[in-house]
């Protein structure tokens, strides 16, 4: 048994076992059996097929055994001359593997032996008309070659004898071409001669003429370089003079330029001093403002203290005036009080108070508004420091408070007022 090592897909070696199972042939009157022992393998691993080419059965299996190692077998029988091919059968019981070849009929093989041999004689006489045939061929060939080796013959026969008169006719045209030519060679001569003198005269009068050309062009260009190297000294000169007074132009730029910088970084710095000044005055009158809405504060808490003691003081005269044998309190109006009277005086401090706190709330949303505006024209026109932005958003947050404060001091003062005018 051997073994050898294949890869297989995974990458992973495996191992086969190739082995020579055991075979047996069997001869019976109708068939001839085949009969091979396989322990182990099952019908699904085993494969058999028949090659028509070489008349043969190929039987091949393999099975799987532990790990990585396979065992495998390939096998060829040849199948009897008087097997019927189109007939096998196989069947796979108990581990063993059996091929039914049938057997052909006494009778069929010998009609089989008749056809190919009437088959052969046909053959045989085929071949032998072809074989007359390509006798009677060779001979029209041979007789067509003879002929038109004679037609040939004679044609360079006839061609042999029209070169010769064609030769002569050529020999006779050569010698009078070669004295025509004699005669025009001559003449060639002669006109070359007198062609040759008039060309050496004219050489001799184009190089005198091309010597005094050269001459007058060589003064021509010493006086052009003359002239040009003239220009090249002028021009240098003209281009030092223009670059050094580009030089001074551009240093003087250079300088006014640097002055320029110099003055509006200086108007920069006092317009910055002029508006930190001004900021700084504003921030005081806010200050101001600020103390005035304390002020204003303190005020209406006396205010509301007076209202408080003016209610307590009514709600006792409204006691003392009422009747015993009535058991109900006097009609009084208190939209047409007396000049004297308490309520009186204090509905009008109270408005005069609530009056006076929204003119107030009026003077002073106007002026943040302004204020407001002031800073965003700020902002859009130059950047402005983090100091600036830090003063900037203090004020715009107390303008806001006082502005609230205000609006709930006046809404507390009238809400106070209005109750305090009520008859109970």
């Amino acid at each position: 048994m051997a073994a050898r090592q294949q890869p297989r897909g995974t990458g992973l070696g495996v191992q086969y076992e190739d082995f020579v199972p055991k075979s047996d042939w069997k001869d019976q009157p109708e068939a001839t059996l085949l009969t091979i022992d396989l322990q182990g393998f099952t019908k699904e691993q085993i494969k058999v097929m028949y090659v028509h080419a070489s008349k043969m059965i190929r039987v091949t299996g393999e099975r799987p055994l532990t790990g990585r190692r396979w065992s495998r077998f390939n096998e060829v029988f040849t199948v009897p001359e008087n097997c019927l091919v189109d007939k096998l059968r196989g069947s796979f019981n108990n581990n063993v593997l059996t091929i039914t070849m049938p057997k052909e009929k006494v009778e069929k093989l010998e009609e089989k032996r008749l056809l190919e041999e009437s088959r052969r004689k046909e053959k045989e006489v085929e071949d032998e008309k072809k074989k007359k045939l390509l006798e009677e061929k060779e001979a029209i060939l041979r007789k067509l070659q003879e002929e038109a080796k004679a037609k040939e013959m004679a044609e360079a026969k006839r061609l042999q004898e029209e070169a010769k008169e064609k030769e002569k006719a050529e020999a006779r045209k050569l010698l009078l071409a070669a004295a025509v030519k004699e005669k025009a060679e001559r003449r060639k001569l002669q006109e070359a001669a007198v062609a040759k003198k008039k060309a050496e005269e004219r050489r001799l009068q184009e190089e005198a003429k091309a010597k005094e050309m050269a001459e007058v062009r060589r003064l021509q260009e010493e006086a052009k370089a003359k002239e040009m190297a003239e220009a090249r000294k002028l021009q240098e000169a003209a281009i030092a003079k223009e670059k050094a007074e580009a030089k001074r132009l551009q240093e003087e730029a250079i300088a006014k330029e640097k002055a320029e910088a110099r003055r509006l970084q200086e108007e920069a710095k006092a317009k910055e001093r002029a508006e930190e000044k001004r900021l700084h005055e504003e921030a005081k009158a806010k200050a101001k403002e600020m103390a005035e809405a304390r002020k204003l504060q303190e005020e209406a808490k006396a205010k509301e203290k007076l209202l408080e003691e003016a209610a307590l003081e009514k709600k006792i005269q409204d006691k003392k005036l009422v009747m015993p044998e009535e058991g109900k309190l006097p009609e009084v109006d208190y939209t047409k009080s007396g000049p004297g009277s308490r309520t009186k005086h204090v509905s009008e401090r109270t408005s005069e108070a609530v009056k006076s706190a929204e003119e107030k709330l009026s003077y002073l949303v106007v002026k943040g508004k302004k204020t407001g505006k002031g800073m965003m024209e700020k902002i859009r026109g130059r950047e402005i420091t983090s100091e600036e932005k830090k003063k900037m958003m203090v004020n715009v947050g107390v303008s806001a408070l006082v502005i609230f404060a205000l609006g709930a001091y006046v809404s507390y003062s009238f809400c106070s007022s209005s109750s305090s005018t009520k008859p109970e």
